[in-house]
């Protein structure tokens, strides 16, 4: 899914006065990958602000401008307002999926001022309006749905758009509880992004960067604040067979010294190595990384150090 349709797809959600929490069975039966954003768990999180709070100056006021332009339109703050965000496909990630934003909505007046976008059609889909047009951005087509109270569909394809609502009308099957992607629905206040996926050669399709992932079966991600002071990222990677989980773990272990070896050069990329745990149960392979804050705050002050000299010098006034 492209950047242009999260960008919508926040501007589709208002404050909650009761949000919804995403369920396996709202989702395709066939959904082979699931990506799930918890906007409310990221800014409960003091270390998540405090980073955001290190942004440049000007990159700073140039974010709130477009902010503040934003609340005009649709009369919200997304940073605040927006629940969680779920992106969920059924095949090749090249294609995109449907995107399940949790909030409450202003059906009216959204669909108002996407009335006047390129291309606008409204099509009745079993009692609910698939609201469709041309994105000048990008010049492709979207979709849109007010599923039910609390959830809005967006998607690029009409088609996996319709089958989405046909899940949750109970007229198709969704996700059984055993479903490998079980784990990616299980919502605590500190998970801010997780990311579950299986049979990955199909996901990632012809696409030559990711042809080391066609080694897998599955993977997983978890990002989440385990307190007020440490951010931590644990990456899982589940193989087909024993000599591919060795290749994997031996591969993993490689970039990791590389990495470290390189601590003159890119001294950032080595204390994150040198952070790095690796462990194998079976034919998973799991890398999990640790930021304290004390961490995070010396990168903040290298970086802003170099920014300083490599800022230009102002020309001397006779």
């Amino acid at each position: 899914m492209k950047p242009t349709l999260l960008i919508l797809g926040a501007a589709l959600c208002l404050q909650s006065v009761q949000t919804r929490a995403s369920e396996l069975k709202e989702f395709p039966s066939q959904t082979h990958w699931v990506l799930r954003v918890d906007f409310k768990a990221a800014q409960a999180s003091p270390l998540v602000n405090y980073i955001a709070s290190q942004m440049d100056a000007n990159k700073r006021v140039e974010a709130q401008n477009k902010l503040a332009a934003f609340k005009a339109i649709f009369g919200f703050d997304p940073l605040k307002d927006i629940d969680q965000l779920v992106i969920a496909g059924n095949g090749n990630a090249e294609k995109g999926g449907v995107a399940y934003i949790y909030g409450t909505f202003d059906a009216q007046r959204l669909t108002t001022i996407l009335a006047g976008s390129k291309n606008f059609a409204s099509a009745d889909h079993d009692g609910v309006a698939m609201l469709s047009w041309v994105d000048e951005k990008d010049n492709k087509a979207k979709c849109l749905a007010f599923a039910k109270p609390g959830l809005a569909l967006l998607s690029s394809s009409p088609a996996a758009l319709a089958e989405a609502l046909d899940v949750l009308a109970g007229k198709q099957a969704g996700l059984a509880p055993d479903s490998p992607l079980s784990d990616a629905f299980a919502r605590a206040p500190q998970n801010m992004l997780s990311l579950h996926a299986f049979d990955i050669a199909a996901i990632v399709g012809q696409t030559p960067k990711a042809e080391m992932l066609k080694q897998a079966q599955a993977l997983s991600l978890r990002v989440q604040a385990v307190n007020a002071d440490t951010l931590e990222a644990t990456l899982s990677v589940t193989a087909a067979t024993d000599e591919t989980a060795l290749k994997i773990h031996q591969a993993v272990m490689g970039i990791q010294a590389l990495m470290m070896l390189q601590a003159d050069a890119k001294p950032e990329a080595a204390t994150l190595a040198s952070l790095a745990q690796i462990n194998s149960n079976g034919r998973t392979v799991s890398v999990t990384l640790k930021l304290p804050k004390a961490v995070i705050e010396n990168a903040v002050a290298e970086r802003q150090a170099h920014q300083t000299a490599a800022a230009p010098v102002p020309a001397a006034v006779n």
